[in-house]
């Protein structure tokens, strides 16, 4: 059944200008439309910390009921989002085709509204809502990552921000390493010396050339995409005294995360000490991995709630992250919700509208299930 509310809020949406760093004309949208509900709205002061002109949006409303129960969704979305043009064909909404839909993460955000509005329009008692809407999600969970958990009270959370169909809950998700090697060469005439030197380009091929990298296991990856070598000037008559190798590793497992960092670590310094060469290793947390079992409380809502709307109910995890990683890494149980989007990031996004509908029947679904289970503690 097509809900005029949901597609004429996600039209008005998507065609609010923003991108990461640049949130604020959604925040103000989005603030207006939560103080309506009913919600105490703030702004905390995660934007400047990243050079943004926005900070993460906190909205608290209050409930009758015992519990809290935590919704998110983010606000940025990927370059390429200014001046979109919604196109809808045979109940599919796509961009023009010169830019991405925002359907990452508009529809988890009109999913949200609309399931506060269904529930809080009830007038049924509630648990305490808290929402947070997210900033630059999409450059490393930054929005998430700097936020205080501390004004959140709830232990249960969904995400709405992930592809597939309605009733498709991502339950794990990788955690990630950022990892830098820098070598430290000699230069020399490449002509008339080369012998005297420190090839640090030839260490740095030689480090990549035998890493162990791309599928590492069936839940590790590496991928190193920045490489570079050169010397104090251009020429090219100079052996390379500099090179540089940065990329990631993601595992869905933390201690195979780590075996991987210090095989990293200790892999290039062996190649650096055969080629005489001085290295630097570095290595930065990004997040954590989390997998969440279906006996937990945050799946057995979700569960019960696509069993109330006759949805199936799915699970999987992804090769990628989400806000979700940060809330888990502080102790929340927390699951991405799917709402529909499929070939976010990509000038061919799509949104099914079906499966968009029934993500706003869902969250007011989980908001309901999650009431019940409080009023029956």
């Amino acid at each position: 059944m097509r809900n005029q509310r949901m597609y004429d809020e996600f039209l008005e949406l998507v065609q609010t200008d923003s991108a990461s760093g640049k949130e604020d004309a959604i925040a103000v949208k989005l603030t207006r439309k939560l103080e309506e509900l009913g919600f105490t709205v703030t702004m905390d002061d995660a934007g400047p910390k990243f050079g943004g002109v926005c900070g993460n949006l906190i909205a608290v409303r209050e409930g009758e009921l015992e519990g809290a129960l935590m919704l998110s969704s983010h606000m940025d979305r990927v370059p390429n989002g200014f001046g979109i043009k919604p196109v809808e064909k045979d109940g599919v909404l796509y961009s023009d085709g010169t830019t991405i839909l925002a359907a990452d993460d508009i529809s988890g955000v009109c999913a949200i509204l609309e399931g506060l509005r269904c529930t809080i329009g009830s007038g049924r008692p509630l648990p305490r809502l808290e929402v947070v809407f997210t900033i630059q999600e999409e450059l490393c969970l930054g929005g998430a990552k700097v936020m205080d958990p501390s004004v959140l009270k709830a232990h249960v959370g969904y995400i709405f921000d992930s592809p597939g169909g309605a009733g498709r809950f991502i339950n794990g998700a990788p955690g990630r390493y950022i990892l830098k090697a820098e070598i430290t060469g000699k230069p020399a005439h490449a002509g008339n010396a080369p012998e005297k030197g420190i090839d640090a380009a030839k260490t740095m091929a030689d480090i990549i050339s035998t890493l162990k990298q791309g599928r590492v296991d069936e839940i590790t990856t590496s991928n190193f995409p920045h490489l570079e070598s050169g010397v104090g000037s251009a020429n090219i008559n100079v052996v390379s005294d500099h090179a540089l190798i940065e990329g990631e590793a993601r595992s869905r497992d933390l201690q195979r995360l780590l075996d991987y960092v210090e095989y990293f670590r200790a892999h290039c310094q062996k190649v650096a000490d055969e080629h005489g060469a001085k290295i630097k290793v570095t290595t930065e947390e990004n997040f954590l991995p989390f997998l969440i079992t279906e006996e937990d409380e945050s799946m057995v809502i979700a569960k019960a709630a696509c069993d109330k709307l006759g949805l199936p109910f799915e699970t999987a995890v992804l090769g990628g992250a989400f806000d979700g990683n940060i809330h888990n890494a502080r102790g929340m149980a927390c699951i991405g919700v799917a709402t529909g989007y499929a070939k976010n990031h990509t000038t061919e996004e799509q949104l099914t509208l079906e499966d968009f509908f029934r993500s706003g029947q869902l969250c007011a679904a989980l908001i309901e299930t999650f009431a019940d289970r409080c009023k029956a503690q």
